[in-house]
């Protein structure tokens, strides 16, 4: 026997158990309110019922196995290879061009002879004392120590200050007999510019 349920186009829900004849409703049937033929309906139901009950039951499912990857074992720190030692690379040469203070020192010295040659020859030459002179004893002393010293550094800037300053008025007191407070100014001015030159 096969339950059929119908649901009518008028609404009406009836039920009832058959025994199909080559798999179809042995007689008609109508709904019980509008009188509606049902037999079709039946024959669906009855059809799908059939299949349902002629199809091979579904397999049981399949536990499927997870392939676990083994680990690649690592080396311990013991086992593993030492790290390849590079020898030392040599400490690269010293640069010729670089700079160098007692060199630096040894041109402030030089510049400064020349300056105080300079200005005490022409006092001599000329007989005139021109205290702006001084500046120029600056100038060669500064010059002399960047020149010589391949380059240039506040140590440096100071040495040849020092070197200007002494010059200057160790120059003025040849020229005067004294150190007249005047030249001041070209001693501000030598020092200003050997320290410039050789800093900078």
């Amino acid at each position: 026997m096969i339950p059929v349920k119908i649901l009518c186009g008028c609404g009406q829900k009836y039920a009832f158990d058959t025994e199909p004849v080559n798999g179809q409703m042995a007689t008609t049937i109508a709904c019980p309110v509008c009188g509606a033929d049902g037999t079709a309906a039946a024959n669906l139901v009855i059809s799908q019922t059939l299949a349902a009950q002629a199809s091979p039951p579904a397999p049981p499912p399949v536990a499927r196995l997870r392939t676990v990857m083994a680990a690649t074992p690592v080396a311990s720190p013991a086992m593993a290879a030492p790290p390849s030692i590079r020898p030392a690379s040599p400490a690269p040469a010293k640069a010729s061009g670089e700079f160098n203070l007692g060199l630096g020192f040894l041109g402030a010295i030089v510049g400064a002879a020349i300056g105080v040659g300079a200005m005490y020859g022409f006092y001599e030459w000329a007989g005139f004392r021109f205290p702006l002179l001084g500046c120029g004893i600056g100038i060669l002393t500064g010059f002399g120590a960047r020149l010589l010293g391949r380059g240039t550094g506040s140590t440096l800037g100071i040495i040849a200050g020092v070197i200007a300053l002494i010059s200057v008025v160790g120059t003025l007191y040849l020229m005067y007999g004294e150190f007249p407070i005047i030249s001041i100014i070209s001693v501000a001015v030598s020092v200003s510019f050997a320290y410039r030159l050789s800093s900078s």
